[in-house]
């Protein structure tokens, strides 16, 4: 039977700083052949990390004075060794990104092939005069984040050490990032790792 312990959030060690959230899921390749025996393959992760984009006493916005947002992509091409139990992770695409909005501090597209098109969003939940904003979406490669918690580019996918108080120390690779400003409301950011145990 599982067992469960109840801890204070306060408390978990996590090797950044200004996590909101973090979570972990996944679970286990099985399979059932032909002949019907079970087939048991690796055991994958994901763990989802949010976190304030600033730091203490920065700019909550980071320069950005409409809403904007980032965003990038890096697809893992996952090949699982049954001989030795261990999933080995080859970047299939490096980087795809993008940027709407903005300037936003920290952020650059490092190819930046200067393709831009119209963004906008609205939503009448406020009523009919709730205004909207059109604004730039700029797509590219290689989003560069320097900010904190965790700096990225992904042009260079590289496996990152995340340490989560009690589970230990991981070995985890980026496969989502995003950041998010949307005035009055502190800038955001939001990662997806992908990791075996």
């Amino acid at each position: 039977m599982a067992t469960c312990q109840c801890n204070l959030v306060g408390l978990l060690s996590i090797n950044y700083s200004g996590i909101i959230s973090a979570n972990i899921d996944g679970g286990t390749t099985v399979e059932i052949s032909d002949e019907g025996v079970v087939l048991l393959g690796s055991t994958i992760n994901t763990l989802s990390i949010s976190a304030y984009a600033f730091s203490p006493g920065g700019d909550w916005f980071l320069g950005a004075s409409c809403a904007s947002s980032a965003q990038a992509q890096i697809q893992w091409i996952q090949k699982y060794d049954c001989f030795t139990d261990t999933v080995h992770f080859i970047p299939k695409t490096g980087g795809k990104a993008s940027i709407v909005g903005g300037p936003i501090q920290g952020v650059t597209l490092v190819c930046d092939p200067n393709i831009v098109s119209d963004s906008f969003s609205a939503s009448a939940q406020g009523g009919p005069a709730t205004p909207y904003i059109t604004t730039e979406r700029r797509d590219g490669f290689n989003l560069r984040y320097t900010g904190i918690p965790i700096p990225i580019e992904s042009g260079s996918p590289r496996p990152y050490t995340i340490t989560l108080g009690p589970l230990g120390t991981i070995r985890a690779y980026l496969q989502s990032f995003s950041l998010s400003v949307a005035p009055p409301q502190p800038a955001t950011v939001n990662y997806s790792f992908v990791f075996t145990p």
